[in-house]
């Protein structure tokens, strides 16, 4: 049987010249009056079966490696049947994630405050930011000018939604990168993060705190409302 695989033509040969030769010699001392002289045979036939098979497999392996780069440049440049039907070679391979050419909040910046609604019914939304006043001790020698934004994900789909880290990547009018605020005085604590799930028909919000240079006046930001769905972008002025 190993004889007849690809590229393992070489072990079944292996074993069939050990049992032609096992084979053999029990046929000899069977004629000399061992027993198991109908065995002895079985064993010999089956070696000599394992050498055809051995050799079948060889030229199996040649004949696999002789067709398989037309089959691969078939594939490519004609038809593949595991595409049912015939994909241009000039056209790139297709993505299970592949939006429409114009979708606003994947191809172009919301206003802040509107909702993104993914096809799962899934939607996602950031308020208007707006100045954020520090309450702790620390942040209030820390903090200089910072923006504050609700986070509020709702789940529009029929199966629970997985939220594992839900926060915004926020960015001042120059495309530098904005800080995270971190502030537990008040009574209160920021980041309050969106995590956990979600079930059908429920909201969850939280609210985060970015620092910005002073002078300000608009800043962008894009928020996935889970691991496998897109990024949303939004844009807008603050106040």
């Amino acid at each position: 049987m190993l004889g007849l695989v690809p590229l393992l033509f070489w072990l079944g040969g292996i074993l069939a010249v050990t049992g032609l030769g096992l084979g053999i010699g029990a046929v000899v001392r069977a004629n000399k009056g061992a027993p198991n002289r109908s065995m002895a045979i079985l064993g010999t036939v089956l070696g000599g079966v394992g050498m055809l098979a051995s050799v079948g497999g060889f030229f199996l392996t040649v004949a696999v490696f002789d067709r398989g780069p037309d089959r691969i440049e078939a594939g490519i440049d004609g038809d593949d049947p595991d595409l049912g039907g015939p994909y241009p070679s000039s056209e790139p391979w297709p993505s299970k994630s592949a939006s429409p050419s114009q979708v606003p909040g994947l191809t172009s910046a919301l206003p802040f405050g509107e909702t993104f609604t993914y096809p799962n019914g899934v939607k996602v939304s950031l308020s208007k930011p707006t100045k954020y006043e520090p309450k702790g001790i620390i942040a209030r020698e820390q903090v200089k000018n910072a923006v504050q934004i609700t986070v509020t994900i709702t789940n529009g789909s029929t199966a629970p939604h997985e939220v594992i880290y839900a926060v915004p990547n926020v960015r001042d009018d120059k495309g530098m990168t904005a800080e995270m605020v971190f502030d537990s005085g008040g009574g209160s604590s920021v980041p309050k993060m969106v995590q956990g799930s979600i079930l059908p028909g429920e909201s969850a919000s939280g609210v985060v705190a970015f620092e910005i240079p002073e002078g300000t006046k608009s800043i962008t930001a894009d928020i996935s409302a889970g691991t496998v769905l897109d990024d949303v972008k939004y844009a807008g002025p603050i106040g």
